[in-house]
């Protein structure tokens, strides 16, 4: 089972091979992989560092980020917008169908305020592009 903070649901969405280091994209690589091959894959929610964390740089002891200051708020953020509750187990497809469900381009643009990425626009990209499939089906 993997495990997320909340703001990393939309984080995988937009993910495309890049981040702080080599370990980390290789590990975020691994797991994106992984959600694409099996929508089924079990993913437990968690307010703390997770498995995309794992191998990033930024990560501390004690399930900290030397950027807290900036993660919680969008934990927070996303956990309002997507009904988010730690301990939650759901898999990658229903996080997706709650994504399309919830957030809107105005919740994406507040939950994701503050996100060092979103000027990049590939997160809102890839949730236009999801929105766009969910339409057709």
């Amino acid at each position: 089972m993997l495990n997320f903070r909340p703001h990393h649901f939309m984080c995988t969405l937009g993910f495309v091979g890049e981040g702080y280091s080599p370990n980390f994209i290789k590990n975020y690589a691994a797991i994106a992989n992984r959600l694409i091959k099996d929508e089924n894959t079990p993913i437990k929610v968690n307010f703390g560092t997770d498995s995309i964390c794992v191998a990033c740089p930024h990560k501390l002891a004690r399930d900290l980020c030397t950027s807290q200051k900036v993660v919680d708020p969008l934990d927070q953020a996303h956990a309002n917008i997507l009904g988010l509750k730690d301990g939650e187990v759901l898999t990658w497809g229903q996080a997706k169908r709650r994504i399309v469900r919830k957030m809107t381009f105005k919740n994406f643009y507040l939950a994701c305020k503050g996100c060092s990425w979103k000027n990049m626009g590939v997160c809102e990209r890839a949730l236009r592009k999801l929105k766009a499939a969910s339409s057709l089906s």
